[in-house]
Parts: C-alpha cells; sequence; structure tokens
C-alpha cells in the first residue's frame, strides 16, 4: 500500500518536469515517496531562482509587511516587535513594514531568517512551486531559510508535510530519523522528538534532500552561511476525501440514520466500521 505504482510513475512523466528539476531521476526517487528520506541532485536552475544575493537583497527591500519574514534563534522564534517598523499611519489592520536594518542585525547575531512568502516575491520561485503542484496534483507551500555560518535553524521536530528542501548557497548537516507515528496528523508543537538518524548528510549547493512527512529531522550550517528552499507537499488524505464528500457532497440517506439505540454500549471501531459499511453501500446505490 505504501509502494509507489506504476500508474504514479506514468502520471508524473506525463506532467511536466518540474519534480525532475528538483530530483534529477524522479524514477529513483519515487522509491522513497512517502517512505524514506533521500538526497537527489537538482537541476543547475534551481540555484538561479533565488541566489544569496537575491535573498539579501529582499532584506533591504523597502515596504515588505513583516509578515514575510520569521526568524529563528537556537531553536526559539524571535518577536516580531525586534524586526518590525511602524508605518507613519497605523491604523486597525495595518500591519507594520519589516525592518532590513534589523533583521541583518539578528541575522548577524545568529537568528535564521525564514522567507515565508517567497512565491510572492520571487517569480522565479513561485514558477517551479507551481509546476511542482501541477506535477503532483497537491499544493506546495514554499519558503526560503537564510542561516548563519555554524548556527541551526529549527529545533528537532517533524512536519506534517513532506519536504523538498533544494541547497542554493553553502553546506549544511543533516540528520532524519523514522516516525515514532507515521503519517500524523498532530504537529508535534513544542516538543523534540528524540531519534537515532537513519540519514545524514551534508547537503551541497545543487543537492535535494527529500523529507517525508513525520519523519524528524535536525539541520545546522557548517562553516559558512547556508540558503535552502524548503517545497512543502500539502497532503490530502483518504480521510478529507471522506470529510469533503460529506460536506460538500451532501449525506447519504444511510448516515443520516440515528443510531441504534444499543450505541453507547459499541465501541467506536465497532460503530466506525458500520458507518463505512453504510457509506460504501450508498455509494454502490444508483439512487445515491
Amino acid at each position: 500500500m505504501a509502494s509507489t505504482t506504476t500508474t504514479d510513475r506514468q502520471e508524473l512523466r506525463g506532467r511536466g518536469p518540474a519534480l525532475g528539476r528538483l530530483v534529477g531521476d524522479t524514477d529513483a526517487f519515487l522509491e522513497h515517496w512517502e517512505r524514506a528520506p533521500a538526497v537527489a541532485e537538482a537541476s543547475p536552475d534551481v540555484a538561479r531562482a533565488f541566489p544569496l544575493e537575491r535573498a539579501l537583497s529582499l532584506l533591504g527591500t523597502p515596504g515588505l509587511p513583516v509578515s514575510c519574514f520569521r526568524l529563528l534563534r537556537d531553536g526559539a522564534p524571535v518577536p516580531e516587535q525586534e524586526y518590525s517598523a511602524a508605518r507613519e499611519r497605523p491604523g486597525p489592520g495595518r500591519e507594520p513594514f519589516a525592518d532590513g536594518a534589523a533583521l541583518l542585525r539578528a541575522y548577524e547575531d545568529g537568528a535564521t531568517i525564514i522567507f515565508e512568502e517567497v512565491r510572492m516575491l520571487v517569480p522565479e520561485v513561485d514558477a517551479l512551486a507551481s509546476g511542482l503542484e501541477e506535477d503532483l496534483g497537491f499544493g506546495v507551500y514554499c519558503a526560503a531559510f537564510l542561516t548563519p555560518a555554524g548556527n541551526s535553524g529549527a529545533r528537532p521536530h517533524y512536519d506534517l508535510a513532506s519536504g523538498l528542501l533544494c541547497q542554493i548557497h553553502g553546506s549544511k548537516v543533516w540528520s532524519v530519523g523514522d516516525p515514532s507515528e507515521r503519517w500524523p496528523a498532530r504537529p508535534c508543537g513544542d516538543a523534540r522528538p528524540a531519534f537515532d538518524p537513519v540519514l545524514e548528510t551534508v547537503l551541497r549547493p545543487g543537492q535535494t534532500l527529500y523529507i517525508p512527512r513525520g519523519h524528524p529531522h535536525a539541520g545546522a550550517a557548517t562553516d559558512e552561511p547556508s540558503l535552502h528552499l524548503s517545497f512543502a507537499v500539502r497532503p490530502r488524505t483518504w480521510r478529507d476525501v471522506l470529510q469533503s464528500y460529506i460536506r460538500i457532497g451532501g449525506t447519504p440517506e444511510p448516515l443520516r440514520e440515528l443510531l441504534p439505540l444499543d450505541h453507547a454500549g459499541r465501541s467506536a471501531e465497532e460503530l466506525a466500521a458500520e458507518a463505512v459499511d453504510r457509506l460504501r453501500a450508498a455509494l454502490r446505490s444508483p439512487a445515491e
């Protein structure tokens, strides 16, 4: 059930080149899809989409909302007040600007700068993300991470979305472990999951690290600044299909019936199994 099917490969071959630009050999990459972390070789044009010089220039671009950036220092969020500037005419709904000088000071003090709206700010990155959405059929959120030399960004954690991390400048040491729960539905929050690495690598410019959702990981820049693009593939699961069907498509008659009078004495698993049987029967009924 977890392996990639021949149909998956055929679909990806026919949908465009974006995934191949990020991972090179898509057949080899798909052997790891949703299963295990992997390192792949990206096309050189990926790095040209958002070079270090462009990232640094964005920090000094006047008028960008403060929400375009997020900062982490020693794994902890940096308050927005440390890198925001009030508008000349503040008011309700008028978001503060990002203070470029303050952003640079925080970076020089060891903070990782996360470019949250990089798709909106950089058309070349948006084109990559849009192509990936077309190839995979899932939404893609993209951010860029600029980490000073010798520093780490986020604390050890796992994500609910699978990630393709494309190294642009410098290098970063990564450790990735196996998930304690396969395909988790809840974020790890402030917890720092302990894990034994199943993959340890130094990611260099032109390489892409694939981290399946739920796999704990941690990274740190080496002896030079690190810049990477992160393409997060937003999951759409079978649970989402069922919830969407019931919410949008209407509830079939068998699911509108009251539970039996003895339902309080029956297990949740038993009731769920009967609900699934009723939904299956409704989907097979021409009337429904």
